[in-house]
C-alpha cells in the first residue's frame, strides 16, 4: 500500500514540475490529447504580424470583411478559430456569420448562419490569445468553400493576418455580414486576417489531420488565385478520392524560413511549430518542406546547419508523439539569388533527406519535378516561369508524387 502511495505521488510530483517548467505549452498538449476525438482541424492558415503599414497596419473600423476558405471536407457542423496573436490591443469582433460559398463574395442566401462565443455575438479577443467558436450547423460538402464575414464596429487597431494568401477577401463599409449581393463588396485583399482556423467534429469518417509546414511552395506562391490549386488543396482532393478519413492544413507562409526568418515572413518554423502545427486539433502528423530560403538568401549557410534545425524539428514533433515527413528540395536554378554554392547545399540536404532515416516518410518533390536532363531546373512544363516556384501542372504534379499509404 506505502509503495502504490508512493507511486502515485512520485507521477502527481512530475506532473506539477512539468507543470511549472513548460507552463502554456505543457497544457496545450494535455489539451490537445483531451480534445483531439471531439474536433479535427480542417483548414487553417498561418497567422503573421502585421506591416508597418498598409491594410493590415491601418486595420478596419465600421466595416464588414468576408474571407472564402475551403476545408476539403463534408459535415454538418463547423467552429471557428480566431487569432489575435501579433496585436498589443484587443480585438473586438461585433458579429460574425458563415455560409457557403456561391463564388467571389456571393453566398447561399439559405445557409447563412449566426457565430456565437459562449452564446454571445460580439467576441473579445486579449492581445496574443485565440478564442475558438462554438458550435455552428453547416451543410458543407468537400467541393465548396465556405464564406466567413466579420463586422468590426470600432477601430480595429494593426491586425493579426495571413498575407499572400492567394484568394480574395472582400471588404464593404458597415455591417454585411448576411448579404449576398456581390456589389456590396468593393473593396479586395490579397489576404486572410483573424481567421485561423476551421474545425469539424470527429466521427468515424475522420480520425485525424495533417499538418503541411513550409514557406511559399506550400502556400501555392504562383498557382491561379481564388482556384485552390496549391498542392495541399490537391493532396486534400486526393484523400478525399481515396476515401481517407485525414484532413490536410495548410501552414504556409510565404517566404518563411527554418532559421531567420525575416519578421514580415513570419516566425521561423521552430518557434512557430507549437501554434501553428501542435495546438491544431487532432493532428497526426506534419509534412516539412522547407530550407530554400534559408539556402537562397543565406548563401554562408552550409547543409549541416540546414539540417540540423531539421533535426530539431524532427525531435520536437517526435516528442509530440506525432510523425513527420520530409519534403526534399525543389530546383531553383534560374530564379533570384540562385549560387552554384548554393545549389550544392540544396544537394548535400536533399541527400541527407533520402537517406537519413530521421523522417518518418520522404516525399520526393525535387525528382518529381525537376528536368532529368538539368536536373538545376525545374521540367519546363512545372516552372511557372520565375523558376522557383511550380505552376498549377507543378503543383498537382506535388500532390501526386504523395504516397497515400504513408499515412495508414
Amino acid at each position: 500500500m506505502n509503495r502504490r502511495l508512493g507511486v502515485l505521488m512520485t507521477l502527481i510530483m512530475i506532473f506539477v514540475l512539468m507543470l511549472t517548467l513548460y507552463g502554456h505549452d505543457f497544457r496545450d498538449i494535455i489539451n490537445r490529447k483531451i480534445n483531439q476525438n471531439d474536433w479535427v482541424g480542417a483548414w487553417t492558415t498561418s497567422m503573421q504580424a502585421p506591416f508597418e503599414e498598409g491594410i493590415s497596419h491601418k486595420g478596419f473600423e465600421d466595416q464588414t470583411i468576408r474571407m472564402i476558405v475551403h476545408p476539403h471536407v463534408n459535415g454538418k457542423k463547423i467552429r471557428l478559430r480566431l487569432s489575435n496573436a501579433f496585436s498589443e490591443e484587443p480585438l473586438t469582433i461585433q458579429e460574425v456569420h458563415v455560409a457557403i460559398s456561391q463564388g467571389e463574395s456571393d453566398i447561399e442566401k439559405d445557409s447563412d448562419q449566426k457565430v456565437t462565443f459562449e452564446g454571445k455575438s460580439t467576441v473579445t479577443i486579449p492581445p496574443g490569445e485565440r478564442k475558438y467558436s462554438d458550435s455552428v450547423s453547416l451543410e458543407m460538402t468537400d467541393d465548396k468553400p465556405i464564406a466567413v464575414s466579420f463586422y468590426t464596429k470600432e477601430r480595429s487597431g494593426p491586425v493579426t493576418w495571413h498575407p499572400v494568401s492567394m484568394q480574395t477577401t472582400y471588404v464593404s463599409s458597415g455591417n454585411r455580414v448576411s448579404a449576398s449581393n456581390p456589389s456590396t463588396f468593393k473593396e479586395k485583399e490579397k489576404a486572410w486576417f483573424w481567421l485561423d482556423g476551421v474545425d469539424v467534429p470527429a466521427d468515424d469518417s475522420l480520425r485525424g489531420a495533417i499538418v503541411v509546414i513550409g514557406s511559399s511552395i506550400a502556400n501555392g506562391n504562383k498557382s491561379t488565385e481564388d482556384t485552390n490549386r496549391r498542392w495541399p488543396d490537391h493532396l486534400a482532393r486526393r484523400l478525399n478520392q481515396d476515401q481517407s478519413d485525414l484532413t490536410i492544413m495548410n501552414a504556409g507562409i510565404s517566404g518563411n524560413q527554418l532559421i531567420n526568418s525575416h519578421p514580415d515572413k513570419g516566425e521561423n518554423t521552430l518557434a512557430r511549430l507549437q501554434r501553428d502545427v501542435f495546438s491544431q486539433q487532432g493532428v497526426k502528423a506534419l509534412i516539412l518542406h522547407q530550407g530554400l530560403n534559408d539556402i537562397r538568401h543565406y548563401p554562408e549557410y552550409d547543409a549541416e546547419k540546414i539540417i540540423g534545425r531539421m533535426k530539431k524539428i524532427i525531435y520536437s514533433t517526435h516528442d509530440q508523439g506525432l510523425k513527420i515527413y520530409g519534403g526534399t528540395l525543389t530546383p531553383f536554378k534560374g530564379s533570384g539569388i540562385f549560387t552554384s554554392r548554393g545549389e550544392k547545399t540544396r544537394q548535400e540536404v536533399n541527400h541527407w533527406i533520402r537517406t537519413s532515416g530521421k523522417f518518418d516518410g520522404v516525399i520526393d518533390f525535387d525528382k518529381a519535378l525537376r528536368d532529368p536532363d538539368e536536373p538545376e531546373h525545374y521540367l519546363k512544363k512545372y516552372d511557372s516561369g520565375d523558376h522557383l516556384h511550380p505552376n498549377d501542372e507543378g503543383y498537382q504534379r506535388m500532390a501526386d508524387t504523395v504516397d497515400l499509404s504513408l499515412f495508414n
